[in-house]
């Protein structure tokens, strides 16, 4: 049980440490949709069970690495397609689709909008995000909004 407790209090202050990097004023360059799990809720981490519990969840509904590289690639290929082109990929027990919905023009450059559904062993969830291109600055910039 000391272990156990070790490991909890371990697991929360790399969370932690890993919430307080990622509050860091360098713009995401990566999409959401490829980093996140598809589950959404988890225990309230009250306990060093509750906490190895969630990071089950976590790893058991996260994408691997080349599901990570298919969702990257699909993407970018929609960022840079027409509107409503639908971008799919299937690896193992996960899949999903992104499509680019609109744009609009922002500053020097443009931002476009992307709807991406993920689904991993037999869980979904949809993603809205929005990346940017700005004139004089190579690639797209994910913009995370704060609800």
């Amino acid at each position: 049980m000391k272990n156990l407790t070790a490991v909890g209090k371990y697991l929360i202050l790399m969370v932690t440490l890993g919430s307080v990097a990622a509050c860091s004023s360098t713009p995401p360059t990566q999409s959401t949709s490829v980093d996140g799990a598809v589950v959404r809720e988890y225990h309230n981490p009250v306990s060093s069970v509750a906490v190895l519990y969630n990071l089950f969840q976590y790893n058991k509904y996260s994408l691997n690495e080349e599901q990570k590289r298919k969702q990257t690639a699909a993407v970018y290929a929609a960022l840079e397609s027409d509107y409503g082109q639908v971008y799919s990929w299937y690896e193992y027990d996960a899949r999903g689709a992104v499509k680019a919905v609109h744009g609009y023009p922002q500053g020097s450059g443009f931002c476009r909008v992307i709807y991406s559904t993920i689904e991993v062993d037999g869980v979904q969830r949809n993603y809205e995000e929005t990346a940017c291109q700005e004139a004089g600055h190579n690639g797209w910039r994910f913009v995370h909004k704060t609800r």
